[in-house]
């Protein structure tokens, strides 16, 4: 796999969420780990990722389309 100036070059997803959105979709992982919620649904280690990426969010600027801020 070739590596840019931005890391890899596959397409992914970036939403943009408050502190206090940020703070309930954590919340809701820990929830979901914690009962088992994410087993019928995904393998733990596609689960462990996405916790990983979540607990990696860098804190930006919002743009003014987000909403519930």
């Amino acid at each position: 796999m070739t590596s840019g100036i931005y890391g890899s070059n596959k397409k992914g997803l970036n939403i943009e969420v408050s502190k206090s959105q940020y703070q309930a979709l954590y919340d809701l992982m820990i929830h979901a780990y914690n009962t088992n919620y994410y087993h019928d649904r995904l393998d733990t280690q596609t689960f462990d990722n996405l916790f990983d990426n979540i607990c990696n969010a860098k804190e930006t600027y919002l743009s003014s389309s987000v909403k519930g801020v």
